[in-house]
């Protein structure tokens, strides 16, 4: 089959694919704007509701648990009946979750309805990631697939401008941050309405005619008798549909690991001051509302500015170097914070240079490279599960952060509290050094990287017609 996947890799760039990326694009948005609309709806519902360090912590890791469930089942099921079949109905709980958040009646009632939003959230990473990778040409899969994540950053930037009008409408203003998130997801969900499945899980499920179906409605000019004429010429491939216990077979394990671990360590740090940058920035004597949520939209554009400037470039240098380069400027900025805050209360020059620098090469590397491994490493039947896998590990460690970020805060301060931080950026770049040896995705087609793990173990069983 791989004249199919010839054929994507090197079809031009079109109105087809940057539709997909928009459309996928969108259900990252949603989540950006979700995840993040809660840090400004904590500064009224923490002295409305008189919220402990323990509540704070599990409204604030209600969101990110849910993703952890919803990555792991979505990935896997992603994997087994295809990409469009939870795409529609992770964008329908995200709509339904948003609108139930803004009428919760206790404390208890939003946990619940932030941890089904968060389901729909880690539903929609591996299914975006993976339609992107299947669908982009292997010389623009790394930019599409960066593009697409800046759509996060953007959701994020909305929703702290969202809120910081909101801020007027008085002590009830959360619920209307909540519920404002519905509006988006009906737009995605009306993008999304006739995606195609990807040709790519068409031909892991040996389904070739369908596959050149979808090829014919993204370039009209494709010779599908030509290709189907190759592809009885060609010797049938055996299907293999592995198991999700493959992921940490010997031959994939190190690919696993790389693709866990680092971006474990990313959550730590970047949820915790996601959701509690304002609340943190106080600490660092800046205790205005408006102010705190000023620092966070520019907090949020400098990501931005960091995740487009990969995007620009990764087709040059990659993405294995931009996540060494990003943990180690982390280590740097976070532990020159941390050192100063020890011993005095920083100023506020210093203050800029290292949030802010800390947020730029963070976005440039680790943040969005974590995202992106995964579906360029990995099979295609494999490729959605890594990917929920990685997404659920991650989240598991964002929320555990999350949880208790407020307790380790109140307990050791600023300063021990980003030293701390630096440490999961100097494990993050560790792993990376040992396992993204030879790893590195560049411009070559899935099908290329994916062997390079199991060159002689083409084991499969093959599925009669």
């Amino acid at each position: 089959m791989h004249t199919i996947h010839a054929l994507l890799d090197d079809l031009k760039i079109n109105k087809q694919h940057r539709r997909i990326v928009l459309a996928a694009g969108l259900g990252i948005f949603l989540d950006g704007y979700d995840l993040s609309i809660i840090a400004v709806a904590l500064l009224l519902l923490k002295p409305d509701w008189h919220l402990s360090a323990v509540a704070t912590g599990l409204l604030g890791a209600a969101t990110l648990a849910g993703a952890a469930l919803g990555g792991l089942v979505g990935g896997r099921i992603a994997d087994l009946l295809g990409r469009k079949v939870l795409y529609l109905i992770d964008v329908a709980a995200f709509f339904m979750a948003a609108l139930l958040s803004g009428v919760a009646w206790d404390v208890s009632s939003l946990i619940i309805f932030r941890f089904f939003l968060g389901v729909g959230v880690g539903m929609d990473y591996p299914l975006s990631s993976s339609y992107i990778a299947e669908f982009m040409p292997k010389a623009q899969r790394g930019a599409g697939l960066s593009w697409a994540f800046t759509l996060w950053m953007i959701g994020a930037v909305v929703s702290a401008v969202v809120g910081l009008v909101l801020l007027q409408a008085g002590p009830n203003a959360w619920r209307w941050m909540f519920i404002s998130g519905a509006f988006p997801a009906l737009a995605v969900l009306w993008l999304r309405r006739n995606l195609p499945e990807t040709p790519r899980w068409y031909i892991a499920h040996n389904r070739p005619e369908e596959a050149i179906q979808v090829l014919q409605s993204m370039s009209p000019e494709v010779d599908a008798q030509s290709l189907r004429e190759a592809l009885q010429r060609q010797a049938p491939e055996l299907v293999q549909i592995r198991a999700w216990a493959t992921l940490f077979a010997p031959q994939w394990l190190r690919r696993t690991l790389l693709v866990v671990i680092p971006w474990m360590m990313v959550d730590i740090s970047v949820y915790g001051l996601i959701v509690y940058l304002p609340i943190l920035l106080e600490g660092f004597g800046i205790h205005s509302h408006t102010d705190a949520l000023v620092w966070n939209v520019l907090f949020d554009l400098i990501a931005l500015c960091g995740i487009a400037s990969l995007a620009l470039s990764t087709r040059r240098i990659g993405r294995v170097f931009p996540q060494i380069a990003g943990f180690a400027l982390n280590a740097f900025f976070l532990g020159v914070l941390g050192l100063v805050a020890l011993y005095m209360h920083p100023p506020i020059w210093l203050l800029i240079v290292t949030i802010f620098g800390y947020t730029f090469f963070n976005n440039f590397g680790p943040a969005t490279t974590t995202w992106l491994l995964p579906v360029e490493i990995f099979p295609t039947d494999l490729r959605a599960s890594a990917h929920g896998l990685a997404t659920a590990c991650s989240r598991v460690a964002a929320t555990t952060s999350v949880f208790l970020l407020p307790s380790v805060h109140a307990a050791v301060g600023n300063g021990w509290l980003m030293l701390i931080l630096a440490v999961t950026a100097l494990v993050g770049l560790l792993v990376t050094l040992l396992l993204g040896r030879d790893m590195e995705p560049g411009i070559r087609s899935l099908e290329e990287v994916s062997e390079v793990a199991e060159p002689n173990i083409r084991v499969a069983v093959a599925i009669a017609d």
